[in-house]
């Protein structure tokens, strides 16, 4: 262990202390981790929670037979924070002695709001260990939902009638699918993909120029070269971290480089697309039809009623990860970098300021 750091170092988990891995926790680093779990709405300390209760957000039950004094000392004296949303807005200078915060999803720009962003407290995120094969086959469940006009057979089903003439049935195999973000989720976008015997390509903001790929990926873009391989694309799927540069992404420009009929695929954050120009191409038919697991603001408003009506467009409430199977990546992150932070390595999916991810 570091010299500079504390022998025992307390981790206070935003959670349902009957969720939280608290045994667990402690037994990857005996004598040296004490873990609490108590509810993130527990302090509240008037300055409001993120997301507030609007959009997709709903309050949720939750309870703790803590005082406020005891929950105050809890975040004074933590030195690793688990969290994710909610949160409340103010936490850096209740929080003295926090050296860390772990994240447990993919995507950390739900925390730019937070006064932890960009501060000296070093952040990670679960990316790339939490929800990626869920999340994909999402994906290609949406992809198969447009190719095989499923939206036909369930409105017949309703209506009590089978008719063949309205289908138009497109074969996925030999179409082209473009990943935009190949991280965790990407990657495994893209070997399902390829599973289906799609051809597959990609954009990654590490690539400095068009090359060869690996494995299921046949070709790597980088941001420079989206709309060339937009071009190719039948089907988009965006899995990209919302930073900066790629805020609106896919807009008016971006879209009008598709081919026509293609099908937008978003399992990343609403902001990746500029709505505006989703629907404007979606109305011309420039798009066949587009998945939207997020959209812009999602947190703090309702989803745009054009985009939740259009018979071309399949949304999802932001749960595309959420299955059957419980999944324990985020906690095999989170004993990982446990562990190299005791013993001063470097963190896994550590954020970097500048980068936003």
């Amino acid at each position: 262990m570091p010299a500079d750091l504390p022998q025992t170092l307390d981790l206070l988990l935003f959670m349902d202390p009957e969720r939280a891995p608290i045994a667990e926790l402690e037994a990857a680093a005996p004598g040296r981790v004490r873990a609490t779990a108590v509810p993130a709405q527990a302090f509240d300390d008037g300055a409001g929670m993120l997301p507030a209760a609007t959009g997709l957000w709903k309050p949720r039950p939750w309870s703790t037979d803590l005082p406020p004094d005891e929950r105050e000392r809890l975040l004074r004296g933590a030195h690793i924070l688990v969290m994710t949303l909610p949160y409340p807005k103010r936490l850096l200078s209740r929080m003295p002695n926090l050296l860390w915060a772990q994240y447990l999803w993919a995507g950390v720009s739900d925390l730019q709001r937070s006064d932890l962003w960009g501060s000296r407290v070093r952040l990670t995120s679960a990316r790339g260990y939490v929800d990626a094969t869920p999340i994909a086959e999402m994906v290609i469940a949406a992809a198969l939902h447009f190719a095989k006009n499923l939206r036909i057979a369930v409105a017949q089903g309703v209506a009590g009638e089978l008719d063949a003439a309205p289908y138009s049935l497109r074969l996925l195999a030999g179409r082209t699918m473009g990943v935009v973000g190949l991280g965790g989720i990407g990657a495994e976008i893209a070997r399902l993909a390829n599973a289906l015997g799609m051809r597959t390509l990609a954009s990654r903001r590490s690539v400095e120029s068009v090359r060869p790929g690996g494995g299921p990926v046949e070709t790597l873009y980088p941001p420079s070269a989206l709309r060339e391989m937009l071009a190719e694309c039948d089907y988009v799927a965006l899995a990209a971290s919302l930073t900066p540069d790629t805020h609106h992404v896919i807009g008016e420009d971006a879209l009008a480089a598709m081919k026509d009929g293609a099908v937008i695929l978003n399992v990343g954050r609403g902001e990746l697309v500029d709505e505006s120009a989703l629907k404007d191409a979606l109305r011309s038919g420039k798009l066949a039809g587009a998945y939207l697991d997020v959209y812009e603001d999602e947190w703090f408003r309702p989803p745009d009623p054009e985009l939740l009506r259009d018979p071309n467009v399949l949304m999802t409430p932001h749960n595309s990860g959420h299955v059957d199977v419980a999944s324990s990546f985020a906690l095999d992150i989170l004993k990982e970098n446990i562990a190299r932070f005791l013993a001063g390595e470097p963190l896994v999916n550590e954020v970097d300021w500048a980068r936003g991810y």
